[in-house]
């Protein structure tokens, strides 16, 4: 769709994140971060769809690293 056409358009850095544990999504972020020019993707340990729900230490250091990164 039209969404995942415009992903190699995103000229921002790009942190793409999702739980280990949700499966459904796990393809899809890889897909995303592959295709978003100098993207990174995180995985959440132990952490479904509501990854920043779910474990919120991780979610945040990973936002954390990420930000402190650029």
């Amino acid at each position: 769709g039209r969404i995942i056409e415009s992903l190699p358009g995103i000229a921002v850095p790009a942190l793409v994140l999702v739980g280990e544990k949700d499966e459904p999504f796990l393809a899809a972020a890889g897909y995303m971060a592959a295709r978003i020019p100098g993207a990174r993707k995180a995985v959440i340990a132990d952490a479904g769809h509501t990854a920043n729900l779910d474990q919120p230490e991780a979610f945040n250091a990973a936002v954390e690293e990420f930000l402190s990164s650029l």
